[in-house]
């Protein structure tokens, strides 16, 4: 990971030295109970002969181990502490795990979780993590975790791990994104696992959660729906009259995540965890804040408190970071990364931007932070100010990210690859609401009018959008099979001349619809002094018309086929078959859940 979880303690200390304490929640404040495992053990960064296991708890503990083999199933409870705390059990192996606390965790009074705190309070976890080695290309092996704390023990169900795939070796992949804590996602995960079976490794193109540093959402959401339970088949939300428990995946095949909005927690002190999830702004804005107040926070000019007042003040992804491990890129870290799974060769990419609101009020003293206005009321106070929506992670021709994209798609892995896919969040094609306005940083214009006050407004200039005019072509050159990307909540595909295919399945059954023609919705336009060429009211910005699906499109009542799924009826999602290169894209009706999910588009990589 990039901040090993070593290092954790140290950004706790920071923090609190910053910030202040506050009073843990969770199992560790209730004594008498029984110690839980707040996460089953889920697989990361898999090499030739081994895998990282990965779990979570709300105690820190003293013994973490990962039992391995055959009889790993077999073992009582003694064998298991036995084994835990340094005994040699037969028929199996035994890994320790290292202990670090996230830093960031936290609920407040909107957790949807048994008496929530009025205001955000921290939420204490442990994330344990082993490396298994020794491990056979091919081979699947019996594990489980064990925790001890303070004399009680907890073990998790028997799993089975495997290392990387070995190039040849076929592998269902499942396809995608924008899991959130919405209704329908244990369903879709469910039915993913009754369809395929056996799913050898997760592509998710962001979005995992809806506030990163509110721990519930990944972890215990009472609504039945949190990103783990979801994932691991614990979850219980009910739909229809339906519960649906998610799909056991994550405890047999490893996750490679990208980094979606979602994933990006705003400024720190202010009231909620909502308010700060919504107020980032870009870095240069908090460099320049912080130039203005060094001498009074930090007069010893330690760099690292630097450093940390300018995180805390703009925007960051620490929780996401702690919870995964995950390949790096030098400067990148784990946000944007590179690795080979079997028989593809992954590219994940920090492609987001804070969402903002369309909203323009007719007066402009009315105002409102949204993508295209500021508050008056924010105009003489830089962190207060929403700065559009910006972009995260710079991602253009000069960018360091650009730059690293180059030498990756030009780079011998990418070239020797059966399949190649790039991963983002915000994608340069697309059908929804969320494809404009245009991926560029926002053009900012300070007015004053007849009466002395200060108008702020962002334009977004066309020709500007990087997704479109800069990494598109370069992905498109370098002959990448397939791009996929999120945040748009539907299912919608295009297809380059050079053969690349562009696939948003993001629609796990919470769209918020197509703009397009068959559709009869239209993106809204900014009004004047705002230019209208630079803003689409339908259809794909990007210039490419959307297709068909190949087997089953959803028609409308006039019986016209369309080139998308947009109603929350529908869950939907997509697996890529290594040994095919086949990617199918199945539609679960959520009103008939006694029918199967039904196949509706399939096309081959590279064809």
């Amino acid at each position: 990971m990039s901040r090993s979880i070593w290092q954790f303690t140290v950004i706790v200390a920071i923090l609190t030295i910053l910030f202040g304490a506050a009073a843990p929640t969770g199992a560790t404040a209730r004594a008498g109970t029984d110690p839980v495992l707040l996460t089953e053990p889920y697989l990361q960064l898999p090499t030739k002969n081994s895998v990282r296991v990965v779990w979570l708890t709300e105690f820190a503990g003293r013994h973490h181990v990962v039992v391995v083999g055959e009889r790993a199933d077999e073992l009582n409870r003694a064998e298991l502490r036995a084994a835990a705390t340094g005994g040699k059990i037969r028929g199996v192996r035994v890994f320790s795990a290292r202990t670090g606390e996230l830093s960031r965790t936290a609920e407040d009074a909107a957790s949807q979780i048994p008496d929530p705190p009025a205001q955000i309070t921290r939420r204490h976890i442990w994330r344990h993590e082993a490396t298994v080695r020794g491990l056979g290309v091919g081979s699947r092996t019996p594990y489980r975790v064990v925790s001890i704390e303070a004399g009680a023990m907890v073990a998790s169900d028997t799993y089975t791990l495997t290392p990387a795939a070995a190039k040849g070796q076929a592998q269902q992949i499942l396809l995608t994104s924008d899991h959130q804590s919405m209704p329908n996602t244990p369903a879709n995960l469910q039915q993913a696992v009754a369809t395929v079976g056996r799913i050898d490794a997760v592509f998710l193109a962001g979005d995992l959660v809806n506030v990163p540093d509110r721990a519930s959402e990944w972890f215990d959401d009472q609504r039945g729906g949190a990103f783990f339970p979801a994932l691991q088949g614990r979850a219980a939300r009910t739909v229809n009259g339906v519960t649906y428990s998610g799909g056991e995946i994550l405890q047999h095949a490893p996750i490679f995540p990208a980094i979606g909005n979602h994933e990006v927690q705003g400024r720190s002190g202010l009231p909620t965890l909502n308010e700060s999830f919504n107020a980032p702004v870009p870095r240069a804005v908090a460099q320049a804040a912080y130039r203005k107040v060094a001498k009074q926070v930090n007069p010893r000019n330690d760099p690292r408190i630097k450093e940390r007042w300018i995180l805390e003040n703009s925007f960051n992804t620490e929780t996401y970071e702690e919870i995964f491990t995950l390949p790096t890129s030098g400067a990148g870290d784990e946000r944007y990364y590179a690795t080979t799974v079997g028989d593809v060769r992954l590219i994940s990419l920090y492609a987001t931007r804070i969402w903002r609101g369309t909203g323009i009020a007719a007066d402009p003293a009315n105002w409102q932070r949204t993508r295209y206005t500021e508050a008056p009321a924010t105009v003489g106070d830089p962190l207060a100010q929403g700065w559009g929506s910006h972009i995260f992670e710079e991602i253009g021709v000069g960018s360091r990210q650009y730059q690293w994209l180059a030498r990756e798609v030009a780079s011998k892995q990418f070239r020797d690859a059966k399949y190649t896919v790039v991963m983002l969040h915000e994608g340069p094609h697309g059908l929804g609401d969320n494809v404009a306005p245009p991926f560029t940083d926002p053009v900012r214009t300070e007015e004053t009018d007849a009466a002395g006050n200060t108008r702020i407004r962002y334009d977004y200039p066309r020709t500007e959008n990087v997704l479109t005019r800069d990494v598109a072509p370069l992905l498109e050159s370098a002959g990448v099979n397939l791009v996929l990307n999120g945040h748009s909540h539907l299912w919608n595909r295009f297809t380059a001349d050079s053969g690349t295919h562009y696939l948003e399945t993001s629609n796990v059954g919470n769209s918020y619809g197509a703009f397009h023609p068959l559709s009869g919705r239209s993106r809204p336009i900014p009004p004047a002094p705002w230019n209208p060429d630079n803003y689409l009211a339908q259809g794909n910005p990007g210039g490419l018309e959307p297709e068909l699906p190949t087997v089953a499109p959803l028609t409308d009542p006039a019986g016209t086929p369309l080139p998308f799924v947009q109603s929350n009826d529908y869950s939907v999602f997509s697996v890529l078959d290594t040994g095919t290169g086949e990617v199918t894209s199945y539609r679960y009706d959520m009103r008939t859940p006694q029918v199967a999910p039904t196949v509706f588009d399939r096309f081959l990589l590279g064809a």
